[in-house]
């Protein structure tokens, strides 16, 4: 993968230049929808077709006949309707990443709904919850709330589009203290497949509302609206640590042995194993430290000297933000904790988009859930990046604290201690090529069946948004129960199937 500062697509894009003897052409089912709404429709004849919705992995050659990029809720029922009328298969695009490219599969036949610009966000009176469009982007919501001086937990990567992250569970850097993405859905509001929308909540539908919450995005409607949690902004203590791979075998047997086990509440962090520099592998330590309401960031500090004090562990930036009645005070030290300068680098819409993030290019996916960076899977991972040509990249996510709080209104089902090991890779030179993609399938195999055979991972365990179907098991990621409850759930919403791209893939 490439890394740099993030570069967000705009939510506005300009109005569709078709003709309706050009929908008539190439997707005469949509004519229906053109006729009432033609700016809103995309087809490979406009020529900013291209730009409209490019899939994040760039290996992903379907073209779909129609892009639909809806500007409010009238337009997606619209959309709905049309789909069905005419038989065209409709993938759902909530927000940015789509890492495997799920919902565009069979719209080279039908339809991309792409939801980006439904990206309103409405805080309420009392600053408890908002309410937000079912396509805006991470990045765009921190942003929005830092400025009301508010906050809620996001996930790590500014692209995300916060709908199809948050319902799918939601791991980020302020899980541990916040609980995941799913736990802070109030409220939805989807457009099921008759083109009606209903309001879900835990007491309107609350059936869907416990499906919505951990079955993802895709399968129930489609989902133009949110309500969730939003908080008093915590004091915050982020940075960010690197360590080279000559001293991963010390750094990591300390971090397996002292630190994996005893990770505190207040502690979101995340490790991601990568190597942007392809001869030169990295651990990078995304440290969060969220005090407890009341608590100064003093026991934070203390446990950054801990991290950095990991063999081999070089500071790259690090920063506090303190609220103090209503006043901001954001400082940023060196690596011998000196004052640098006072600016507002550590609140946690700016660490999120000044830290260099993955950028779309070609690669494949595989990945698996473990119970911890354990030093087994130490070892295993430590004997990786042997091809100075192959990229590879597994940001950790671990859950712990409250993030895995049972909450039995939610249908998330990995409420147990565990890390996530999503594997992305690519090959520098061959991409595109069978000789490539080869190598690639051959490395991530190896790597993802080492840590299986640890005996330290959850084989089949899987979590839609990053692990693909291949190391997926849906009856030891949800339990047979919850998965027959998911189907009666279906058959009660979405008896024909229209919405067939989401995850897990029912059989009604």
């Amino acid at each position: 993968m490439q890394f740099q500062k993030a570069v967000l697509q705009s939510t506005q894009v300009p109005p569709a230049s078709l003709t309706r003897n050009d929908i008539a052409a190439e997707i005469p089912g949509l004519l229906p929808l053109y006729d009432e709404f033609p700016d809103i429709v995309y087809t490979k004849a406009d020529p900013v077709y291209e730009t409209i919705s490019p899939a994040f992995k760039t290996s992903t050659t379907t073209k779909p006949l129609a892009v639909v990029r809806p500007l409010n809720e009238s337009h997606v029922q619209a959309t709905v309707k049309a789909a069905r009328a005419a038989g065209l298969p409709l993938g759902i695009r909530s927000g940015g990443l789509e890492m495997a490219g799920r919902n565009y599969k069979g719209t080279d036949k039908g339809i991309l709904l792409d939801l980006r610009s439904l990206c309103s966000i409405n805080v309420s009176d009392d600053k408890t919850s908002a309410t937000i469009g079912g396509g805006t982007i991470a990045v765009d919501l921190a942003v929005s709330l830092s400025k009301q001086g508010i906050f809620t937990p996001i996930g790590w990567h500014p692209r995300l589009g916060y709908a199809g992250w948050a319902m799918a569970g939601g791991y980020g850097l302020y899980s541990s203290p916040y609980g995941l993405g799913v736990d802070n859905i109030l409220g939805a509001r989807p457009v099921l497949a008759d083109g009606s929308v209903v309001d879900v909540d835990d007491k309107n539908h609350p059936d869907l509302f416990w499906a919505l919450r951990g079955a993802g995005n895709g399968i129930w409607g489609v989902v133009t609206q949110l309500t969730i949690k939003v908080y008093p902004p915590p004091n915050l203590l982020i940075g960010t640590l690197k360590i080279l791979k000559k001293d991963w075998l010390a750094a990591l047997d300390e971090w397996a042995n002292n630190i994996e086990p005893n990770l505190p509440d207040e502690f979101g962090g995340e490790v991601y194993f990568r190597n942007p520099v392809l001869d030169s592998p990295e651990m990078i330590i995304f440290f969060a430290w969220c005090a407890k309401e009341g608590e100064d960031i003093q026991k934070g500090w203390d446990y950054f000297e801990k991290i950095k004090s990991l063999p081999g562990a070089e500071v790259q930036r690090i920063a506090e933000c303190e609220f103090r009645g209503i006043s901001l005070f954001c400082r940023i030290y060196d690596e011998r904790r000196r004052l640098l300068t006072n600016e507002r680098l550590a609140d946690f819409a700016t660490h999120l988009t000044s830290e260099p993030s993955a950028q779309p290019v070609s690669y494949q996916v595989r990945g698996v859930i473990a119970k911890g960076l354990t030093s087994n899977i130490a070892s295993v991972l430590n004997r990786q990046w042997t091809n100075p040509k192959i990229y590879s990249g597994i940001p950790c996510h671990c859950a712990h604290g409250n993030a895995i709080k049972p909450d039995p209104s939610a249908c998330f089902p990995l409420r147990y201690r565990h890390r996530l090991f999503p594997l992305n890779s690519r090959h520098s030179e061959l991409m595109g090529t069978e000789e490539g993609e080869s190598l690639v399938a051959e490395l991530s195999a190896r790597l993802i069946d080492g840590i299986k055979a640890t005996g330290d991972a959850y084989v089949g365990a899987s979590y839609q948004n990053l692990i693909p179907p291949v190391d997926t098991d849906l009856e030891v990621t949800f339990g047979k129960e919850t998965l027959e409850r998911l189907k009666t759930v279906k058959r009660k919403y979405d008896p024909d199937n229209f919405f067939s791209r989401g995850y897990p893939a029912l059989d009604v």
